[in-house]
C-alpha cells in the first residue's frame, strides 16, 4: 500500500470523523487526538486504509474503508 493522500489539523479531524465512503468514521477519542489523517492503498478498486496520528507522530487508529471516496473539497 502506498500513501494516497493526508489531512492536516481540523481537516484530518473531520474527514477522520466522516462516516464511509468518504472516511472511517473514528470513535470520538480518536477523532478529538487525531492531528495528520493518512489514507493508503494500492489499486482503484481495493480498500483504503486510514490511519490516524496525534500531534506527537503515535499511531492513534486504524481501519480499512471498502470503496473509499476521496472528497473533492
Amino acid at each position: 500500500m502506498k500513501l494516497e493522500v493526508r489531512f492536516e489539523g481540523g481537516r484530518a479531524r473531520k474527514q477522520a470523523a466522516a462516516p464511509p465512503p468518504f472516511g472511517p468514521a473514528f470513535e470520538t477519542d480518536i477523532v478529538g487526538n487525531t492531528e495528520t489523517l493518512e489514507v493508503h492503498g494500492s489499486e482503484l478498486k481495493d480498500a483504503r486504509e486510514f490511519r490516524a496520528f496525534d500531534a506527537e507522530g503515535n499511531l492513534v487508529g486504524t481501519k480499512r474503508v471498502e470503496d473509499y471516496c476521496l472528497p473533492l473539497a
